[in-house]
């Protein structure tokens, strides 16, 4: 046994091992009986539930049988005496065929004959009885008075007699399912003194169980805890530069062979110090000679950044740029905050365009001397071109470890943007260009018949009916339709649309009057809406395409359940670090709208991807994936932003910045009266 296992681990997993054996055995073997007792348990229900009930049945009978013959007996009108008679006879063979249920079901025959007995007995007395009773109105009718006491009296008794063979049917019966109902109690009492014994044995399994892992336990500490608090100590020896530690060795298991491991480590680690030192010699001799090689390279790497397609840049450990190559003022003039002043204070210039949680990022990781790399920005040159550019670094050490500060490099990324954006609006424009004509002229041809019998049905409908704010709304809905098939060859087309001062409040009010007739009742549509926002620049009816594929979306994430999507309409100041437009123009406020749902969010893989064409997460028939794609090129058309925030199973938000054109009146008369039965 010893040599079979020989180490602690494997003493230790067939202790466990076999515990576990014994413990999945003991399982099976209780799930195999309980098994057993079930499929007994059915088997006998299934036996004797149609046993009690006929057993029931038999007796119910019985007793409507007395209760007809008594009506036989009162009743004077001989045809309804028959009537009578009859529902009897009729209960006579219900009787037979629930006796025949209970042959079948292999009742004791001694019991079973018992009924039967006392049936024929009440049929026949029930026979009497139905002939006294026929005598005594035939006595009625011919006059015969000295013979109707002695008739009436015989009818009494036999009716009597009738009801004692029903009682005596009812008790049969009744014994009948007593000893089966006795039967049944047996069974169950004795499965449950089974079921008793194995809990018994479940509960001694566990208890051996409990012992079993404290003697492991106890035997884990006195043979393995003792020994590994020694090596521990030793080691700790060791860690503190002792190489003379007394090492326990012995036992022939794994923590011998540590121990022995240890203990050669400890040898050999004296004659590492010894040859340590003197490559410590050797290598302080070489640095003299590399430090005179390191400023020989420093001067050829200056001379390589003054006529490298890079900028390069350093700052020192306040931040403070201290130098910059001339190549970068010779690109972008003489910017102000360059030399001099501190990274965060160029990087918050007026002239810098970057996204705030972007910045604030390469803030943090400046704060926490971390190298970076890829952190992009764009400036605003003196002649209103905007500049893009990448910045990489990494933090500088002095021979003591202390932070000296920052060396990296600028590139200018402006061509590369620029040919970036083109290209992917290309392909875009490439894909959507073919499908813009097709899905056109699908809209027009699914909308067409339904605008025109609209129409046509609101004409011959009369005024004061209701019906027509009804057909109203489905007019309206099937020009927006239609009117969206055309943005999208629009946007397709980069066409540029016919912009108009437009109250912006108004735009989204009956935007949301439209989305609020045709939501489910189980989404509810919460509105903060100011109407002192002011007016923007725009197409009214992509303004309203747009609001309405957000909502659409929103609904679509929230699905059958209760949710609520939340609508905010609020006036903006551009903060300091603005997003970037892709314009020149900086305006003082903005329109912000924001559509939040509590839905099942998205992913952060899916958020970089839900702007692209023909991305979708609906399923097949359910999305085409060009809602959001046409939202972003609508708010870019606009000289807007859209911004998007989820967190999954939490809900998303979508955020739509639009520049407020101040001055300029309103023209509602490209934006219709939308109407609703929600507004």
């Amino acid at each position: 046994m010893s040599k079979a296992f020989s180490s602690i681990r494997q003493r230790v997993l067939f202790a466990f091992f076999l515990l576990a054996f014994v413990g999945v055995v003991s399982s099976l073997w209780n799930i195999y009986l309980l098994a057993q007792y079930e499929q007994r348990l059915m088997q006998l229900s299934g036996e004797s539930i149609p046993v009690l009930v006929a057993a029931y049945e038999v007796a119910r009978q019985g007793e409507a049988i007395s209760k007809g013959a008594s009506g036989v007996v009162l009743t004077r009108d001989r045809w309804t005496r028959q009537a009578f008679v009859n529902r009897i006879n009729d209960q006579f063979n219900w009787l037979d065929s629930q006796l025949a249920t209970l042959d079948e079901k292999g009742i004791e025959q001694e019991r079973l004959d018992h009924v039967r007995q006392n049936k024929r007995a009440l049929q026949a007395s029930f026979s009497d009885l139905t002939m006294a009773v026929e005598r005594r109105h035939d006595a009625v009718l011919a006059g015969l008075n000295a013979e109707e006491p002695e008739l009436a009296a015989e009818v009494d008794r036999l009716l009597l007699l009738h009801k004692y063979h029903a009682d005596r049917l009812t008790y049969s019966v009744a014994g009948l399912a007593h000893a089966r109902k006795g039967e049944i109690e047996g069974l169950v009492t004795g499965i449950l003194k089974q079921i008793k014994v194995e809990s018994w044995l479940l509960n001694v399994y566990a208890l051996g169980a409990i012992i079993f892992a404290t003697l492991v336990a106890f035997y884990l500490d006195n043979r393995v805890g003792s020994r590994v608090v020694a090596i521990q100590r030793a080691m700790r020896g060791v860690a503190n530069g002792s190489a003379k530690e007394e090492i326990p060795r012995g036992g022939g298991d794994e923590i011998a062979d540590m121990a022995d491991a240890l203990g050669t480590f400890v040898d050999k680690l004296g004659e590492r110090e010894e040859r340590l030192q003197i490559m410590v010699d050797e290598r302080t001799s070489e640095l003299g000679m590399a430090k005179n090689h390191l400023e020989i390279n420093e001067r050829r790497l200056r001379n390589l950044f003054e006529v490298a397609s890079d900028w390069f840049w350093e700052a020192d450990a306040a931040y403070a740029i201290t130098y910059m190559s001339p190549q970068f003022f010779e690109a972008v003039g003489n910017p102000a905050n360059v030399l001099h002043h501190s990274l965060f204070e160029r990087m918050t210039g007026d002239d810098v365009i970057v996204e705030a949680d972007v910045l604030e990022d390469h803030f943090q990781a400046l704060r926490d001397r971390m190298a970076f790399s890829r952190f992009e920005f764009a400036i605003r040159m003196p002649d209103g071109r905007t500049m893009h550019l990448q910045s990489s670094g990494i933090p500088v050490f002095d021979e003591k470890g202390r932070f000296a500060g920052y060396q990296g490099a600028l590139t200018d990324m402006t061509e590369y943007k620029l040919t970036e954006i083109e290209m992917r609006h290309a392909q875009k424009m490439q894909a959507l260009g073919s499908l813009a004509g097709g899905v056109a002229h699908s809209f027009n041809n699914i909308f067409q018949p339904i605008l025109i019998l609209s129409e046509l049905t609101l004409n011959e409908t009369p005024e004061n009916s209701p019906v027509r704010e009804r057909l109203q709304i489905t007019i309206d809905a099937c020009r927006r339709g239609k009117a969206l098939g055309d943005r999208i060859l629009l946007y397709s087309r980069q066409d540029e649309p016919e912009k108009k001062p437009l109250d912006i409040h108004g735009v989204v009010n009956e935007t949301m009057a439209l989305f609020r007739s045709s939501a489910p009742s189980s989404i509810r549509l919460a509105e903060n809406l100011d109407p002192e926002v002011g007016n923007v620049v725009g197409d009214a009816a992509q303004l309203e395409a747009l609001l309405l594929n957000l909502a659409s979306n929103s609904m679509d994430a929230i699905g059958d359940r209760s949710g609520e999507i939340q609508v905010n309409l609020s006036r903006e100041k551009r903060v300091r670090v603005e997003y970037d437009m892709g314009g020149d123009v900086v305006h003082d406020a903005y329109a912000k709208i924001s559509v939040s749902d509590d839905g099942c969010g998205m992913s952060p893989d899916i958020i970089e991807r839900i702007f692209d064409p023909f991305f979708t997460t609906k399923g097949l028939g359910k999305g085409t994936g060009l809602g959001l794609s046409m939202a972003s090129g609508i708010v870019t058309m606009h000289g807007g932003e859209i911004k998007v925030t989820s967190v999954k199973d939490q809900g998303t938000t979508f955020d739509i910045y639009l520049p407020i054109a101040e001055g300029l009146a309103t023209d509602m008369e490209s934006h219709p009266k939308i109407v609703s039965e929600g507004a």
